[in-house]
């Protein structure tokens, strides 16, 4: 789309028209506007009528238009009703791509050792029955992360899952520059309900130990300044006891003041343990991650069928071959829904890690 105005006064301006125009917008430019003929769900998400017109900030005057055109007018500028709304619903739903991985070559044998190389199999025996080639599909996310406490951090943080297993494997994000693939834009209707809130558990889940390193300082910091405000409050109230007890043996004080001196003297470690509670909520770190890209990556793999043995009793699992890592995909735990590569069985033949092993599987 072209303008008849200068670009850097139509920064604004392209970005809503360009919002417009991809949801449906039929666009008409004028020499100082541009009529926006809008279709119907798009005019109920904006809460705007059917034809209105468009201008960056103040190109256009109230004068300069009749009296039914002033009513559907909007200049877009920073803090317009009808930007913020457009900029509202672009970010409801992040840009997702979709990536098919190409490989000349596919491992086809020595599954047997890479399995006893990469795993720990707690008081079992795996033995492999077979293995197939086939395709799965990995999502790769990429989140803000808001780091709330007396300050705010923020940042970007990537994420790699499974799809079909939920396996957290976050060796993918390393290698997609050095492998063919195939580039498509793909709509976000792949996903159901369900998938998409066991995405956010695993984002949830896998989210503070993956920004942790970012927030080295961050959480440094908070912890000084709760350590230097914890030790100044527990000064304060051994100085305020003090003193409160030095006036109990002033001369000429009422039995009635000295009683009430010494019921606020008994209140003084409950008060104190109340403005500790109250510091710890200040400084303790809550992290929330919101969606801003997403990318869908369909690549070959090889299934292995895997036999658990353990003693008497056997129990069948498959374990994903990834050609793009060169490993096995890890294995999601029954009970806390970790990926490991350290599990066993439980009495009823359920994977779990091994701290899940030791707390009892909470999967029977």
């Amino acid at each position: 789309m072209n303008s008849n105005l200068a670009a850097d006064e139509l920064d604004l301006t392209r970005f809503a028209l360009n919002f417009l125009e991809a949801n449906g917008a039929a666009l008409e430019e004028n020499k100082k506007t541009t009529s926006v003929l809008l279709p119907e769900k798009l005019c109920d998400s904006l809460n705007v009528e059917e034809y209105i017109l468009i201008t960056p900030d103040d190109v256009v005057t109230l004068s300069e238009t009749d009296s039914e055109q002033e009513q559907n007018l909007h200049k877009i500028q920073f803090g317009s009703p009808l930007l913020d709304r457009i900029v509202f619903m672009a970010g409801s739903k992040p840009p997702i791509l979709n990536v098919s991985l190409k490989f000349s070559y596919i491992k086809t044998q020595g599954f047997e050792n890479l399995i006893n190389e990469q795993f720990e199999f707690h008081k079992c025996k795996p033995k492999i029955t077979g293995a197939g080639e086939t395709t799965t599909q990995y999502i790769f996310l990429t989140c803000q992360f808001t780091a709330q406490s007396d300050e705010q951090k923020q940042g970007l943080i990537d994420f790699a899952f499974n799809t079909d297993t939920n396996a957290y494997v976050p060796d993918m994000l390393k290698m997609l520059t050095s492998i063919e693939k195939e580039y498509k834009l793909n709509a976000v209707s792949g996903y159901t309900k369900n998938q998409i809130k066991q995405i956010h558990n695993l984002v949830e889940l896998y989210g503070y130990n993956a920004v942790s390193f970012k927030l080295e300082n961050f959480i440094a910091s908070m912890k000084r300044r709760f350590k230097r405000d914890n030790k100044s409050l527990d000064e304060y109230y051994k100085a305020l006891e003090k003193e409160m007890r030095e006036n109990l043996k002033r001369a000429g004080i009422s039995n009635k003041l000295i009683k009430e001196r010494k019921e606020k003297i008994a209140m003084l470690p409950q008060e104190l343990a109340t403005k500790k509670k109250d510091l710890l909520n200040k400084y303790s770190i809550n992290i929330d991650f919101s969606p801003v890209a997403a990318m869908t990556v369909d690549t070959p793999c090889v299934k292995l069928f895997v036999t658990l043995i353990a003693g008497r009793k056997k129990h069948d699992i498959t374990i994903i071959y990834n050609p793009g890592t060169k490993k096995a995909d890890p294995i999601v735990c029954r009970s806390c829904g970790i990926s490991t590569y350290s599990f066993g069985l439980c009495s009823n033949m359920h994977i779990n890690c091994p701290n899940c092993l030791t707390k009892g599987c909470t999967a029977c």
